[in-house]
């Protein structure tokens, strides 16, 4: 089937110019001379790739995108930024747009085919890893909640995604539910194509696995993810009851779901609680912290969790405390499943870069623990068997536990 490809610029020239470059790929290429009449000809013709000027005479190529984006149709189709605005301010705007590329005029050709051809491969690489929607026994739901920021939470939920998919290979879903501060699309190095914001409006009965499925991004890895949005006023049309359909549609399409909760008992977060397997408490080894996770394990008693439904997980975000892991285990009758130790370049590096630990750096010693520490909050169906066929990460996981046991 021919490639189809849709450029939108105002430049006939640039039209010309596109379409010499990109001869070696031999797709049929179809134009716009604006923003409203690209919109017009995507909804006509569905381009399997879209390239758009920014700098046009009605609607610029940062609303184009942004348009498209709200429509299912186009939710994952890719977009490349040709423009001759080369600013790093330019670039995240073409990124916070929903784009997935931003090139600067003039392009070398070679550069543009490369650019086409490797988003043309990443959505083929998303329909290969897309999962079946087949109804499953219910998920292996992990919550990530502490009432305290810059404990590493975030971090540990996208690690664990990340693993959880590499491990079994088995469709796993990373939900970030930080409606006012989200980071999991940044700590993806994914563009904000959609997010929760564009099912804010869906009341819980209309909502189905369908209009579900249409905010749901994949990254390289495998891993799902729903993104929160850029500004917490898209979703404050989000019902509780929303989401918690949203939960039970996902319990029956995926093997393991990791939430990443804001730092609250808000109606998401309790919503997100009592449908969890497993919460995972994340504190850091400083009194702020140490009081926040009382009041957690306060509240959760009051909620009526069952104890061994709460997990622990002491990260470390500072080189040093005075407040040692078996002091705060003492004080607090609890002891900690997880330690994440300080590792500040490796995981300030993950979070700039966009590239978690696990995946871009599996050698590391942190990329180890979360590894582990993935394998151990697995289903106990999985971890009971060896798989048929192993991936790495299993491998280099059954490799650390046969050398504990020497």
């Amino acid at each position: 089937m021919t490639t189809r490809i849709l450029v939108i610029d105002d430049e006939p020239i640039n039209h010309q110019l596109v379409a010499r470059a990109l001869m070696p790929l031999q797709c049929e290429i179809h134009y716009a001379e604006n923003g409203k009449g690209g919109i017009a000809q995507a909804r006509s013709v569905k381009p399997d790739v879209i390239i758009t000027d920014v700098m046009m005479p009605d609607i610029n190529g940062y609303e184009v995108t942004r348009i498209l984006r709200r429509e299912p149709q186009f939710a994952a189709t890719p977009i490349l930024v040709l423009t001759a605005q080369s600013g790093l301010q330019d670039k995240l705007k073409s990124f916070e747009s929903g784009a997935d590329d931003h090139l600067t005029k003039p392009f070398d050709p070679s550069e543009l085919v490369v650019r086409v051809t490797s988003l043309l491969r990443r959505v083929e690489a998303v329909k290969l890893s897309e999962h079946k929607t087949v109804l499953r026994d219910g998920a292996q739901m992990i919550a990530v909640h502490s009432l305290r920021g810059g404990t590493g939470s975030s971090t540990l939920s996208v690690n664990l995604g990340v693993t959880l998919t590499s491990l079994w290979r088995e469709p796993t879903i990373l939900l970030d539910l930080s409606m006012t501060a989200g980071q999991v699309a940044l700590m993806l190095n994914a563009p904000l194509k959609r997010t929760w914001a564009d099912i804010a409006h869906y009341s819980a009965s209309d909502l189905d696995a369908d209009s579900l499925n249409s905010v749901v991004g994949t990254h390289e890895s495998g891993l799902h993810f729903i993104a929160a949005p850029t500004f917490p006023s898209e979703v404050d049309t989000l019902r509780g009851e929303t989401l918690a359909a949203a939960l039970q549609i996902f319990k029956t399409q995926y093997e393991y779901i990791v939430a990443d909760l804001p730092h609250d008992f808000s109606e998401f977060s309790i919503q997100t609680l009592d449908t969890a397997n497993v919460i995972l408490m994340v504190a850091s080894p400083d009194m702020a912290s140490i009081r926040a996770m009382i009041a957690a394990i306060d509240t959760y008693d009051k909620l009526g969790y069952p104890k061994d439904k709460i997990k622990f997980v002491l990260s470390a975000p500072f080189p040093h405390s005075s407040l040692t892991k078996e002091k705060i285990e003492t004080g607090l009758g609890i002891s900690a499943l997880a330690t994440i130790p300080y590792v500040q370049d490796v995981l300030v590096d993950a979070i700039n870069l966009g590239q978690p630990p696990v995946y871009q750096k599996p050698n590391e010693l942190i990329s180890g623990l979360l590894e582990d520490f993935a394998f151990h909050l697995s289903k106990d169906a999985h971890k009971k068997i060896k798989p048929e066929n192993p991936t790495d990460t299993w491998k280099r996981v059954y490799k650390r536990y046969q050398a504990k046991k020497k």
